[in-house]
């Protein structure tokens, strides 16, 4: 899948950069206010919507964003592609740590960031004691309607050290935070991890993490373009 080697070869090389990941729920949010999105946990409010639209169109050295597979989100890949430029640097799949490469991903993760502080910003029903890496401090958001804490959540960047690594799983607002943390803090690695860890942190499996033992493959449907 493309990008996703050069984001791994950014972690082990300690280059900071941002992922920020607009898939079919962040799309139909930017579509229309009122939508129900990330498992139906956040309503798309008007502001909500504005700051998920400015997270999408942003364009900075090293922010990344990952957008719906044309072949399996067919009009929410169009909406994208027309609200990002087409030879903007940094874009890649929105399931790039997901999907064909989730596997990998989690061996590799815990052994690329395992000399940096790493800080977790998520939903109030995860928990961290199962995760194949250390957390140095675990932030706290709702898991329904975390964009309710909005006004909080986007002071917690006061307390990232230099070079960390941040991790971010809260619905659409973590893609809001994503961009406005890096555009501030250009020094870290702000990753929006979505569901990548829900195994460890919630016990809840998707398909993209079903099968690999049975079959050396996920269960998400075939895709040539993004699994």
């Amino acid at each position: 899948m493309d990008k996703y080697n050069t984001l791994i070869e950014k972690l082990e090389n300690k280059i900071p950069f941002a992922l920020g990941r607009f898939n079919d729920g962040e799309m139909l949010g930017i579509w229309q206010t009122g939508q129900v999105v990330a498992r139906g946990d956040q309503m798309v409010s008007a502001e909500l919507r504005e700051n998920l639209t400015s997270a999408l169109k942003h364009e900075q050295e090293n922010y990344w964003v990952g957008l719906p597979c044309s072949k399996c989100f067919p009009p929410h890949s169009q909406l994208a592609q027309s609200m990002v430029r087409d030879d903007y640097p940094h874009q890649t799949h929105a399931v790039v740590f997901t999907n064909r490469h989730w596997k990998n991903f989690i061996e590799v993760f815990p052994q690329v960031i395992n000399d940096r502080k790493v800080y977790w910003v998520g939903g109030d029903d995860q928990t961290m004691e199962w995760l194949p890496f250390d957390v140095t401090t675990q932030y706290l958001v709702p898991k329904q309607d975390a964009w309710s804490s909005y006004a909080e959540a986007k002071e917690f960047i006061k307390d990232f050290d230099e070079g960390s690594v941040v991790l971010i799983t809260c619905g659409p607002m973590a893609r809001v935070l994503v961009k406005e943390w890096y555009e501030k803090r250009p020094d870290l690695t702000i990753i929006d991890v979505g569901s990548t860890f829900d195994p460890f942190t919630r016990n809840v499996w998707h398909n993209c993490h079903k099968g690999w033992e049975e079959t050396g493959f996920n269960l998400t449907a075939k895709c040539e373009e993004c699994n």
